[in-house]
């Protein structure tokens, strides 16, 4: 099967997946729906599937690696922004791509609490620093992909830094505050990344970040303990 055909089956798939969902919470439920049946600001933006329940209005839209989807996305945010009643969710495929094989599960929580406690201990030159920010930085989006897994998100799934950060946002896992450090985190990993080995990590930035780290992993152990049954 071709590469195109595996795109194809696979957001064909999540969006009969999404349908059934929200039909089962009691929402009216339009698939790949026509301009007649959208409102005039979406007519043009072909959602994928429109969940309607009670004045609250939820445009399901599946998101791949593709440009073209990226684009899509962003003129279904711009034109749903600031519209009462109206919210874009966005569904994340996971496709086949070469540059992406990780292996085959995520390290366990307590395995990343154990690496998380040893790091920044002690005084470092600027290389072992930014060597620490780096692993500190995998353990965050380690920590994400664990909060993220009851989403029905898989957690080897390609997903950018940028938007693993925002679905924590957006689902509640994080705030406002958090999700800034977060941000000024992400500038800093990606300079380093991408050869810039001049860059400066900020004490006060990484010490931050860990704290973020360490409560988005105690907060997946503690939903780990509940759901354990008591013998």
């Amino acid at each position: 099967m071709s590469a195109e055909a595996d795109l194809v089956t696979s957001e064909r798939e999540a969006i009969r997946q999404y349908a059934d969902w929200y039909a089962q919470q009691g929402y009216q439920v339009s698939v790949e729906p026509s301009p007649r049946e959208l409102p005039e600001f979406l007519r043009t933006l072909a959602p994928d599937l429109i969940a309607r329940r009670d004045g609250e209005n939820i445009v399901v839209e599946i998101k791949t690696s593709s440009p073209a989807s990226f684009e899509a996305v962003q003129r279904l945010g711009r034109a749903l922004e600031h519209r009462a009643g109206w919210k874009l969710q966005v569904v994340y495929v996971d496709l086949a791509d070469p540059e992406w094989k990780p292996p085959p599960r995520l390290p366990e929580t307590k395995d990343l609490s154990a690496r998380l406690d040893l790091i920044g201990r002690a005084d470092e030159d600027e290389d072992q620093t930014r060597v620490e920010f780096l692993l500190l930085w995998s353990i965050i989006e380690a920590a994400a992909r664990h909060r993220l897994s009851p989403l029905k998100i898989p957690p080897t799934s390609r997903i950018s830094s940028s938007a693993l950060l925002k679905m924590l946002l957006t689902e509640g896992i994080i705030e406002d505050d958090d999700y800034a450090v977060l941000r000024r985190g992400l500038a800093s990993r990606n300079a380093i990344t991408h050869g810039f080995l001049n860059q400066v990590v900020d004490p006060a930035l990484f010490e931050e970040i860990h704290s973020v780290a360490k409560g988005l992993l105690a907060a997946r152990k503690k939903t780990i303990s509940a759901r354990t049954p008591k013998r």
